[in-house]
């Protein structure tokens, strides 16, 4: 079990590694991923080819342990079939009260649990649809423009992020792919008052498959600028990405000044993470 949330203020864990968008799914929904996709449109745009990786709980964990990760925020899919959501959320909240806190359950259903300690990674494009709750919501979000990808459509714009966040003034937006360009808006006061409430966060969950790969430094150079080193979330999006891969090009890409808090210090204050954890082996930036 996780112990009490902290206050924001005082939540700050020196050099903890949080990957704050992975994705694991039961034993049981591997082995039925052909069956699954024959009713999941958008399940199948992703993973109805068996190459897709498709990922466990213990797969994870091996991860983090190989990768030196300290918490993963594991993330279900935003199911059209209520059961399968439900299942899922389960399987979530089961694994992770049996990862003594290294495991936090992102449930995929808009009623979490008792256990979860958010929801997502959600797939509502529309405002009215977004899930209201007090936890804080892992959404997708894709570029309204740009190359087509799996699973772009289905997506946050810009515009739609921000709906939400002025239609929910509670909401806690954890915006995964870097905000489907959200960022860039920093500059309008409006939107700079929101992020710096801490209202939303921007993690790099395929980031490299997104803008430029011959020069990631620039990219986060520029989200720094924009947006100061304090609203930006390293995310591996696991098992797209392998962990240890993407934490170190991550590292190599980021400011030394913003590295600890972009691969874990943010997301520790975001999520109200509790310093109980001890570092894990090769835990430093």
């Amino acid at each position: 079990m996780l112990p009490p949330p902290l206050q924001p203020s005082h939540c700050t864990i020196p050099g903890v590694i949080v990957d704050i968008h992975t994705h694991i799914f039961p034993p049981e929904f591997v082995a039925r991923r052909t069956r699954i996709a024959r009713s999941e449109p958008a399940f199948a745009e992703m993973y109805a080819d068996a190459r897709a990786a498709m990922a466990t709980a213990e797969d994870l964990l091996a991860s983090m342990q190989q990768a030196g990760v300290d918490v993963s925020v594991a993330c279900g899919f935003w199911w059209d079939d209520p059961a399968l959501a439900r299942d899922h959320a389960a399987y979530l909240v089961e694994v992770a009260a049996a990862s003594d806190g290294r495991l936090l359950a992102f449930v995929p259903t808009p009623a979490p649990p008792p256990g979860a300690h958010g929801v997502g990674e959600v797939r509502e494009t529309a405002p009215a649809r977004f899930p209201e709750t007090a936890l804080p919501v892992l959404a997708h979000c894709s570029e309204g423009l740009g190359h087509d990808y799996p699973g772009k459509a289905g997506g946050l714009d810009a515009a739609a992020l921000w709906a939400v966040l002025e239609a929910q003034p509670e909401a806690r937006v954890v915006a995964a792919h870097l905000g489907a360009g959200f960022p860039f808006f920093a500059l309008m006061p409006e939107v700079r008052a929101t992020i710096e409430a801490d209202r939303v966060i921007f993690d790099t969950a395929a980031a490299a498959y997104l803008y430029r790969r011959d020069d990631p430094a620039e990219v986060y150079r520029t989200l720094i600028a924009l947006l100061g080193p304090r609203h930006l979330a390293w995310g591996s999006d696991f098992p797209l990405r392998p962990q240890a891969l993407d934490r170190a090009e991550v590292a190599a890409a980021l400011p030394a000044e913003a590295r600890e808090a972009v691969l874990g210090g943010n997301a520790a204050r975001f999520l109200r993470l509790h310093g109980h954890h001890e570092a894990s082996p090769g835990g430093g930036a």
